[in-house]
């Protein structure tokens, strides 16, 4: 029986928390250039079906990206537009930096949007999940979602072999804080703010390596190799 698991869910989780303000401009141009270029992946890869989501959050969760087709992604801003312009513009995401960083709810809440979409598909090997957070600072402030539950959610589902973990902060511990997490150590990164740009667009690398990955596991598994 031949297997096609045809889609990627790919969740980027991005703190705009007040700490983030010294890097705006450059979070906003890195984001609309891995948009870009995950619309070249798709033309790349059209056996695949990618479907991106953005979750933006500081003390709030916003969920302003929801399991779009690249052809279909909105573009990021920093301008304040007034609220008239963007009912006319709804292909725009303001990112604007402020308050406290919940952490850990965003990452739970997008975890359960993803089951809520695609568990079947998952469960069914129809589709699989990358998981991106981009923060600069640590959890202060969820109501949710504890540390532990975090730690025992990403753990169960990495052990699926279905969902990926990435985890890029510029705090000193971020590796040790990811792997605490039970992120794989080659997926933390200590990144550089000033760097954003470069942030983006080795996501963007990364995302067609996991792809061609995918496609080569599938292609041996119809093989029956495994």
């Amino acid at each position: 029986m031949n297997v096609k698991n045809k889609k990627t869910y790919y969740q980027i989780i991005l703190d705009k928390s007040s700490s983030m303000s010294d890097c705006i401009e450059s979070t906003v141009n890195g984001f609309n250039e891995q948009m870009q270029m995950i619309k070249r992946l798709d033309d790349k890869f059209s056996e695949q079906e990618i479907l991106v989501s953005l979750t933006t959050f500081n003390q709030d969760v916003n969920f302003d990206v929801e399991c779009l087709e690249p052809s279909e992604l909105k573009k990021m801003t920093s301008e304040h537009k007034n609220s008239t312009w963007f009912k006319k513009h709804k292909d725009y995401v303001v990112y604007s930096p402020q308050g406290m960083t919940a952490l850990y709810d965003a990452i739970g809440k997008s975890v359960q949007k993803i089951h809520n979409v695609a568990k079947e598909e998952i469960e069914q090997d129809k589709a699989t999940v990358v998981v991106v957070i981009i923060t600069d600072g640590h959890e202060n402030s969820s109501t949710e979602f504890r540390y532990e539950q975090i730690q025992s959610m990403i753990k169960e589902l990495e052990k699926s072999e279905k969902w990926t973990f990435s985890y890029l902060s510029n705090t000193p511990d971020a590796v040790n804080y990811a792997k605490r997490m039970n992120i794989k150590i080659e997926n933390a990164i200590r990144y550089n703010k000033s760097d954003m740009m470069d942030v983006h667009s080795d996501l963007s690398s990364s995302l067609e390596s996991y792809i061609e990955r995918k496609l080569r596991k599938i292609e041996e598994r119809n093989k029956g190799k495994f």
